[in-house]
């Protein structure tokens, strides 16, 4: 998958991630370990329990791009969800939250 350049610097752009509801935009820089706690430190709360993909509290609409998952959740979500404490985006995404 191709990734946008930064004209200005040469090298690729780094992710953005749009919580859609909360009309918050990130950057995503590689200084969280994942997109929960990325939501967190730009003042949101989405639900969550276990922070490790265990037990699917914190699944939210998927509404464009990819993620990867850090680790291998126990239940893989719906088709259109993610679990956020355990994802990272692979790209820009958005997501219902």
């Amino acid at each position: 998958m191709p990734q946008d350049i930064d004209e200005r610097v040469g090298s690729p752009k780094p992710p953005t991630v749009t919580f859609a509801f909360s009309r918050v935009t990130a950057i995503w820089d590689g200084q969280h370990e994942n997109l929960l706690e990325l939501a967190e430190a730009h003042g949101l709360t989405p639900d969550f329990s276990c922070r490790s993909g265990i037990c699917g509290t914190c699944a939210c609409e998927l509404m464009a791009g990819d993620v990867i998952y850090t680790s291998e959740p126990l239940d893989v979500p719906e088709e259109g969800m993610v679990l956020i404490c355990c994802s990272r985006p692979a790209g820009d995404v958005s997501l219902k939250i």
